[in-house]
């Protein structure tokens, strides 16, 4: 591997622990590189700012009545803002990564926004059957665990984790 490679190759058999007794088969343990974990850790900021951000402004929503009128405004605006960064960070991260690592993260979206359109037009028939009324945000709520577990099941399944 050269220094100066922002990707580096696979890393070696020995390198990888295989021949020292610690696995039976070659294992793909770092298929993030600093960067992409330095992107990752960034997007994962902007997002739990973009969250907090979001609930702050539920709650200022809900209580506008009680506080200054332009409290519930700046903190929707600020919720939109922070939401577009995380946006542009999780986009910086996914070019920045490499075949493998986008894969996953392809996949995992994929399966996110799948669980998303079901859960969107299932849902409503199974209210019709009795099931409690779930509010606008349920949707999403569901794409990003699906998101999630997706990004958490390719990680597992490429790096050799998944006990096959």
């Amino acid at each position: 591997m050269r220094p100066e490679d922002p990707h580096p190759t696979a890393r070696t058999a020995q390198e990888a622990g295989a021949g020292d007794g610690t696995s039976d088969a070659p294992r793909c343990d770092s298929f993030r590189t600093p960067r992409d974990a330095r992107h990752l850790r960034r997007f994962n900021v902007w997002m739990i700012a973009a969250a907090l951000a979001y609930l702050g402004a539920t709650a200022a929503l809900r209580w506008r009545a009680s506080i200054p009128a332009v409290l519930p405004a700046a903190l929707v605006a600020l919720a939109a803002l922070l939401s577009i960064q995380a946006v542009r960070a999780y986009l910086t991260f996914l070019r920045g990564a490499d075949e493998l690592l986008r894969r996953i993260q392809t996949e995992a979206l994929a399966l996110g926004f799948a669980s998303g359109a079901v859960t969107s037009l299932l849902y409503p028939l199974l209210e019709g059957f009795g099931a409690p009324r779930l509010g606008a945000q349920a949707t999403t709520v569901v794409m990003m665990l699906a998101w999630s577990l997706g990004s958490w099941l390719g990680t597992r399944r490429y790096s050799g984790s998944d006990g096959a």
